[in-house]
């Protein structure tokens, strides 16, 4: 399991972290793969001088995400502007939460007037993501109540990419043959929950074309069929490559993702 952290959460190690993934999964009932929540999270008091700094910080915070929602419901995704306003909110939350571990370990920090901000008390806890919080997740992948029109990764594709690891920072398959939306396709397919586990299903038709060596490699779960502007939720990598003949055989794939709070 690969654990992707952002911010650095002193006094513990990266390592201990992954061993605490590592773990979870090890100790598991089932051997199926996961997805693992693990929260840090922190609760502190700040001297009512400082309160207005603090309060200035975290609305700067809500503007910037504020303008990269702004931007998505726009559907400018895709555009120079909705980076920069990704990457600006990116440095205002990574600076806070840089923040809060170095008043956790005791280190004093300076505003631009040279003012010293610390907390009068802070505590820090790794704890758990609950079932009802994974279960929003699920839905906001999903849609709610069967409705379709709310899903957001309904697409499945195959490939025949020569590729041996998928990485958290894949943003598509090595090489794509074929993507299919598995809510219409003819040959059978869906996007369901159950509770927290998401099910994506997809059959892709006879008439697919041979892989470049015969087999498939990977597959996907993506927000469109537009190759040009999808987002990939899920990327899975097969020891075992399946083989293909066009109009001989019939190709799909499918992925179950369990979340787990570790």
């Amino acid at each position: 399991m690969y654990l992707n952290m952002q911010i650095e959460l002193l006094g513990i190690s990266k390592n201990q972290l992954q061993e605490i993934y590592d773990n979870a999964i090890r100790n598991s009932k089932s051997s199926n793969p996961s997805i693992m929540f693990l929260d840090a999270s922190y609760i502190y008091t700040f001297h009512l001088d400082d309160a207005p700094e603090i309060t200035k910080m975290n609305k700067l915070i809500r503007y910037q995400q504020q303008k990269v929602n702004k931007l998505a419901r726009e559907k400018k995704q895709y555009t120079i502007e909705f980076e920069i306003a990704k990457a600006e909110n990116h440095e205002v939350l990574t600076h806070w939460h840089s923040l809060l571990e170095r008043w956790y370990n005791d280190q004093t920090v300076r505003n631009s007037f040279n003012r010293i901000l610390k907390p009068l008390a802070i505590s820090r806890s790794l704890d758990r993501v609950t079932n009802q919080g994974m279960e929003s997740i699920a839905i906001g992948v999903v849609g709610e109540g069967g409705d379709t029109s709310t899903t957001v990764y309904n697409f499945r594709s195959i490939g025949d990419g020569a590729v041996t690891d998928a990485s958290p920072a894949d943003t598509e398959p090595s090489n794509v043959v074929d993507v299919i939306d598995v809510n219409n396709a003819p040959e059978g397919g869906s996007l369901s929950r159950d509770g927290t586990t998401i099910y994506s299903i997809g059959n892709h038709a006879k008439t697919v074309a041979t892989p470049a060596n015969g087999v498939f490699t990977e597959c996907g779960m993506h927000n469109t069929d537009d190759t040009d502007n999808w987002l990939m939720f899920d990327h899975s990598i097969f020891d075992d490559p399946i083989p293909h003949t066009q109009n001989a055989d019939a190709p799909g794939s499918s992925t179950i993702i369990y979340m787990c709070s570790a």
